[in-house]
């Protein structure tokens, strides 16, 4: 596995037609579709994956959608999956990539942490700079073992968004 250059062109192509589907698997619920992670990010390099995040409007619908989801082309990853976010990937790739889907509850406390970390990103040439090297170090680190690469990058970006935000 290696790190691709920005390339927003595939990654937004790759997002929009998942999202278009995603809305289309799910019709009957009142769902926000966005495009997260590092592919949403200009100047951060990525895998081959783009990252979506699902937001429903009551938290009973997340195992709802999850369970839509299951049935069509996807399936979860029960190590990152709790409660109150749904973690899930595409069987299949989408312009070349992969595609990985939350589903959370809209304006939860995870919910608002993602957008938290996507705004960090954003607003910073240098702090996206930072998480492609920070990633390249752990991935370097830990290419053999993804749920400690996993656990390490998220400490990462947890201790940046309580500093930025001081979320308790």
């Amino acid at each position: 596995m290696e790190y691709l250059q920005y390339t927003p062109v595939k990654w937004d192509k790759a997002f929009a037609s998942e999202r278009d589907n995603l809305l289309f698997c799910i019709p009957n619920i009142k769902i926000n579709v966005e495009h997260i992670g590092a592919t949403s990010v200009p100047n951060c390099r990525s895998f081959r994956n783009v990252d979506i995040l699902v937001s429903v409007h009551n938290f009973v619908d997340i195992s709802t959608v999850a369970m839509l989801l299951l049935s069509k082309e996807y399936r979860e990853i029960k190590e990152m999956s709790t409660i109150d976010c749904v973690v899930l990937v595409k069987k299949q790739k989408v312009y070349g990539c992969g595609i990985t889907v939350r589903v959370v509850e809209y304006a939860s406390m995870i919910y608002r942490r993602i957008m938290a970390f996507k705004q960090i990103l954003r607003s910073s040439f240098d702090r996206a700079i930072k998480y492609n090297q920070f990633r390249e170090t752990l991935f370097e680190r830990y290419h053999t073992d993804i749920n400690k690469y996993n656990e390490a990058k998220y400490d990462y970006i947890n201790s940046l968004i309580d500093e930025r935000y001081k979320f308790e």
